[in-house]
C-alpha cells in the first residue's frame, strides 16, 4: 500500500516537473495568439494606447514566452517611425527587449534545438538587431548578426508548413537571393555560395505572409510593393494604394506608398496629392518635410522643373533639422536636383548632385529611373 502510494506521489511530482519545465506554446493558445495579433494591428495603426492595454493582459498570459519582449521591441521601433538608429537611447531601449527575447529563446532551444517558436522569435530579434547594426556603422556586429540570420532563417525554411510564419523570411530569401545577382551582377560569384532561391515562391509566400501572418504582414505587403515595382507591375499601385486606405494613421507607412507611387508617376493624380497634404499637417517635422519632398517631386512629373527645384532645394535646406533621418530622404532629393541640372544644361550642378545621390543606398537606382522616364 506504502510503495504503490510512494509510486503515485512520485509520478505525480514528475508529471508536474515535466509540465512545469514545458515552455508554452503560442500557436497553441488561441486567445493569446488572437491578442498578440490585435497588437501588432495597432501598432500598424498607430494606435499605442489600445496596444499598451492589450500588452498588459499579453503579459499575463505569456509572461515568459520570447514574443512578450519581441512585442515590447516592436512598439518602440514603430512609435518611433521612421526609426532612428543613430539615437542612442531609443536603440538602448529596443535592445533590452531583443537581448531579452533572444535570451529566453536560446534557453528553449539549449533544451529542444526543434523549437519552431523559439527559433522563429529568435530570427525576428536578430533580423531586428543586425538592421541596428548595419544602419549604425557598426560593421563586424551587424556581420555576425547577419550570420545567425541566415542560420536562422535557412533553418525555418524547413519549417513553413509546421510553422507558416516562417513564409515571410524564407519569402525574402527565395526572392532576394535570385533577384540581387541579376540586379548586381558583380555579386554573383560571391552567391554562389548560398542556396539558390526562387523568386517566384519567394513572391507566393509572402503573399502569404501579408493575408495570413500575425507578426509580419504589414512588413510583407511593404516588401511585395516594391518587389512588384521592380517589373513595373499594377499590383504595386493596388498595393500601395490599399496601404494608404488600410493604416491610414500611419505616416510612415504612407510615405512609403507614396515613394511607391513616384516609381508610376502618380504624385500628380488628385486623391494621391491629397495624401501628401496631409503629411504636411503632421506633427512629425520628418513627415511635415517629406510632404514637402513629396511635392517637389510632383512638380518634376508635372514637368515644371523650375517648382520642382525650388521646392527640393528649400527642402535640402532644411534636412539637417531631422537629423540622421536625412538618409530616408536624401536619395530623392539629390536624384531630382541632380535630374533637374541635367536637363538645364548644368553640368557643374549635375556631377554634385550625382556624386550625393550615388554615396546614398538607393541613389543609382532613383536616377536610372528618372534617366528612362525622360527617353
Amino acid at each position: 500500500m506504502l510503495r504503490t502510494l510512494y509510486i503515485s506521489l512520485l509520478f505525480l511530482f514528475l508529471l508536474s516537473k515535466s509540465t512545469a519545465q514545458t515552455p508554452k506554446m503560442l500557436w497553441e493558445n488561441d486567445d493569446a495568439l488572437n491578442i498578440a495579433s490585435e497588437i501588432m494591428d495597432c501598432y500598424y495603426h498607430w494606435n499605442f494606447k489600445k496596444a499598451d492595454s492589450l500588452l498588459v493582459r499579453y503579459e499575463v498570459m505569456m509572461p515568459k514566452h520570447p514574443s512578450l519582449p519581441l512585442l515590447k521591441a516592436l512598439e518602440i521601433y514603430w512609435e518611433n517611425s521612421p526609426f532612428d538608429y543613430q539615437n542612442d537611447e531609443t536603440v538602448e531601449k529596443m535592445f533590452l527587449h531583443i537581448n531579452r527575447c533572444i535570451t529566453i529563446s536560446e534557453s528553449r532551444i539549449s533544451k529542444n534545438k526543434y523549437d519552431k517558436e523559439a527559433t522563429y522569435f529568435m530570427l525576428l530579434a536578430k533580423s531586428l538587431k543586425a538592421r541596428a547594426y548595419n544602419y549604425r556603422g557598426a560593421t563586424w556586429k551587424a556581420v555576425n548578426e547577419a550570420k545567425a540570420v541566415y542560420n536562422l532563417t535557412r533553418k525555418g525554411m524547413g519549417y513553413t508548413e509546421e510553422l507558416p510564419e516562417f513564409n515571410f523570411s524564407s519569402g525574402i530569401y527565395n526572392y532576394y537571393r535570385e533577384f540581387y545577382p541579376e540586379k548586381h551582377p558583380i555579386y554573383k560569384p560571391f552567391l554562389t555560395f548560398f542556396p539558390s532561391g526562387n523568386k517566384d515562391l519567394g513572391v507566393k509566400q509572402l503573399v502569404y505572409s501579408m493575408k495570413s501572418s500575425v507578426f509580419a504582414s504589414a512588413e510583407a505587403q511593404k516588401y511585395l510593393m516594391w518587389i512588384y515595382s521592380h517589373t513595373n507591375s499594377q499590383k504595386s499601385v493596388t498595393l500601395a494604394k490599399d496601404m494608404i486606405s488600410k493604416y491610414d494613421d500611419n505616416e510612415w507607412l504612407i510615405f512609403e506608398s507614396l515613394l511607391v507611387l513616384s516609381n508610376y508617376n502618380m504624385l500628380s493624380d488628385s486623391i494621391i496629392n491629397l495624401e501628401i497634404l496631409k503629411l504636411s499637417d503632421s506633427k512629425n517635422n520628418f513627415f511635415s518635410l517629406s510632404s514637402k519632398m513629396l511635392l517637389g517631386m510632383k512638380y518634376y512629373e508635372m514637368q515644371d522643373f523650375s517648382q520642382s527645384k525650388k521646392i527640393l532645394l528649400e527642402t535640402e535646406d532644411k534636412i539637417d533639422q531631422i537629423s540622421t533621418r536625412k538618409t530616408y530622404l536624401q536619395p530623392y532629393i539629390f536624384s531630382y536636383l541632380k535630374s533637374i541640372y541635367e536637363l538645364e544644361g548644368n553640368q557643374e550642378l549635375m556631377k554634385k548632385y550625382q556624386k550625393m545621390a550615388s554615396n546614398t543606398m538607393y541613389g543609382d537606382e532613383i536616377m536610372a529611373r528618372l534617366y528612362a522616364s525622360r527617353q
